[in-house]
């Protein structure tokens, strides 16, 4: 299995207890290392986008940092 296939079954798997638990109104059961793990990713963009100065000078990472951002804003708040 190649590594885009494992992250595609990865995203698809979290997305899928996601959604089921949304529909039953449930909290999402996920380990403490998950959420250490995406909180380490979007800390690594943060970091990137600092050393470059803005998103659109970090070069072939922009979307992925975009993407990040999006996530950062979108489902953990503004920052106040």
């Amino acid at each position: 299995m190649t590594p885009s296939e494992q992250l595609l079954i990865a995203a698809a798997d979290l997305n899928r207890r996601a959604d089921g638990c949304k529909e039953a109104g449930l909290q999402v059961q996920i380990a403490p290392e998950l959420v250490a793990t995406v909180a380490y990713f979007l800390e690594t963009c943060g970091r990137i986008v600092a050393r470059a100065g803005a998103m659109t000078k970090t070069g072939p990472q922009e979307a992925l940092i975009e993407h990040a951002h999006d996530i950062a804003r979108i489902h953990l708040g503004e920052p106040r």
